[in-house]
């Protein structure tokens, strides 16, 4: 991993308005470049926005293919960084909750979401595996909101090679269908803010990676997110955290290699102790 500098955006993807949200990743994307970023992160379903209603899908579009997925490429190519955004994915007649990394040369690689949360399960088929993508400069995977809530999710990152795990989220703490006056919103986001890096933090902790999260924010005309971002290293420490707001905003931070190599070397480093021989039952339901 080389040392980078990365940036994650709190955003409100509006809930008919494809438009307007393809100009919030131009602008932040302009904005990331400008600051030296190597990568950018936008929240679960940033593009084609995410909410409890059978329109949800409304902006699909196949995997490689649409306006979707050209803005992004063009802006990747123009400012030459790449982009992790999220979008509503077509594939065999089904829909998916997916994240995409895209380059300057294409289309790097796709996570689907592994675990649906609430309305989740009647809009969107699960996907079944985790990946890494080498980027060059780090690898990386990609956890999608409810997929952080898992130890098992990370851990399997880390097996892959992970040294960055991106967590796009689209938290609706409160705001279901409905809109939240602002100050409630803000308080929620305090909250939230306190809290961090929470069990994110242990677990970037306990597999040696760093983690880049972001949130949707504000009533997008159907749902009201809880917003949030931060940036955190393998020790637990906040490298950066998105101020007490309800608008659309970017943060950076770089990320120190060093750090990693230093909580990787530490006795009793569990991804090196671990005894996988042992843990069959972890396969099983219940």
């Amino acid at each position: 991993m080389e040392k980078i500098k990365v940036a994650t955006v709190q955003m409100n993807a509006l809930m008919d308005d494809l438009d307007h949200n393809l100009q919030t990743h131009v602008h932040f994307i302009e904005q990331a470049s400008g600051e030296g970023c190597a990568l950018i992160l936008f929240p679960e379903i940033s593009t084609t926005a995410h909410y409890g209603d059978p329109r949800v899908v409304q902006f699909a579009e196949e995997l490689g293919k649409g306006p979707v997925y050209a803005c992004i490429l063009e802006q990747a190519k123009k400012h030459e960084l790449i982009v992790s955004y999220g979008f509503c994915e077509k594939d065999h007649g089904t829909y998916y909750n997916t994240q995409a990394l895209v380059g300057p040369k294409g289309l790097i690689g796709i996570q689907r979401k592994v675990h649906a949360s609430g309305d989740e399960y009647f809009s969107f088929r699960m996907g079944r595996s985790f990946h890494v993508y080498d980027l060059g400069f780090a690898k990386v995977g990609t956890l999608i909101c409810y997929d952080t809530s898992f130890s098992e999710s990370w851990r399997i990152l880390a097996l892959k090679g992970a040294e960055l795990v991106l967590m796009p989220h689209a938290g609706r703490k409160g705001g279901m269908g409905r809109k939240v006056p602002p100050e409630e919103q803000l308080e929620r986001l305090q909250a939230h803010r306190e809290e961090m890096p929470g069990h994110w933090g242990a677990y970037a902790a306990e597999n040696g990676v760093f983690g880049a999260h972001c949130n949707q924010v504000n009533f997008n005309g159907h749902t009201t997110h809880k917003g949030g971002a931060f940036i955190v290293d393998p020790k637990q420490n906040l490298i950066a955290q998105g101020p007490l707001c309800t608008e659309d905003l970017m943060i950076m931070g770089e990320l120190n290699p060093e750090i990693m190599e230093e909580v990787r070397r530490t006795r009793g480093f569990t991804l090196r102790t671990r005894r996988p021989e042992i843990y069959g039952d972890l396969t099983e339901m219940i």
